[in-house]
């Protein structure tokens, strides 16, 4: 019984490995077939794609060699003009005349520097003293003086004219002793500016009235303009 079972199985199991293998081999045909016309067409698709971006060699003419010459810069244009300053020529300078002297101006300082021209109050008796009316008639406790005297300047116009002149300067003063409404009177108008001029510079001592600086008025201030001689 043993050896009949053994038999059997034998008998069988060559039977099935031999399908298996057919079974294998019949497939790689297949695929062998199939992979056939398309290595074949890749094949062919490789081919033309080389035909057509195959490139010839390129030949380039030689180009002609240019030879350049030596190019020499010059500081000169023909076509700019060049300006030659002419030299100046030497003028003979003459020395000027020497201006006249000028001698030192007169302001009369040996006379009375200020000439009060306004009206002096009139001696009152003594007997009429009691009716006497401080605010109708103020008594001038001080008249104002000169501190510092004018100083004019000879204008230099009049001076190399050769002309001379006088002047009275009118003027005011102030509770301080300023000048003011300055009124140059001269002989020629050459010297009006310098004369108000050097009375507006002046200073002077205010007048006082009734214990009090006060402002002044009717004053007149002599000025001379004389050359020198020599």
């Amino acid at each position: 019984m043993s050896y009949t079972l053994a038999g059997a199985v034998d008998t069988a199991a060559p039977t099935l490995s031999i399908g298996r293998r057919s079974i294998l081999s019949s497939g790689w045909r297949r695929s062998l077939a199939a992979l056939a016309p398309a290595a074949m067409i890749t094949a062919g698709l490789f081919y033309i794609m080389d035909g057509l971006i195959s490139v010839e060699d390129v030949t380039l003419d030689p180009s002609p060699q240019r030879i350049l010459e030596s190019i020499v810069y010059s500081h000169h244009d023909p076509h700019t003009a060049i300006f030659v300053r002419p030299r100046p020529e030497m003028i003979d300078v003459q020395t000027p005349p020497p201006p006249p002297q000028r001698s030192p101006i007169d302001t009369d300082v040996g006379l009375p520097p200020i000439t009060h021209v306004g009206g002096v109050p009139s001696r009152t008796p003594i007997a009429n003293v009691s009716t006497l009316m401080t605010d109708a008639s103020p008594i001038i406790d001080r008249v104002a003086t000169p501190v510092r005297q004018p100083l004019p300047v000879y204008p230099s116009a009049m001076a190399s004219r050769g002309q001379e002149g006088e002047c009275l300067v009118r003027f005011s003063l102030t509770a301080r002793g300023a000048p003011f409404n300055v009124v140059a009177d001269c002989s020629h108008r050459g010297f009006e500016s310098e004369a108000r001029r050097s009375v507006e510079k002046a200073e002077f001592l205010p007048g006082i009235l009734k214990g009090q600086p006060a402002e002044s008025h009717g004053f007149s201030y002599p000025l001379q303009f004389r050359l020198s001689e020599e």
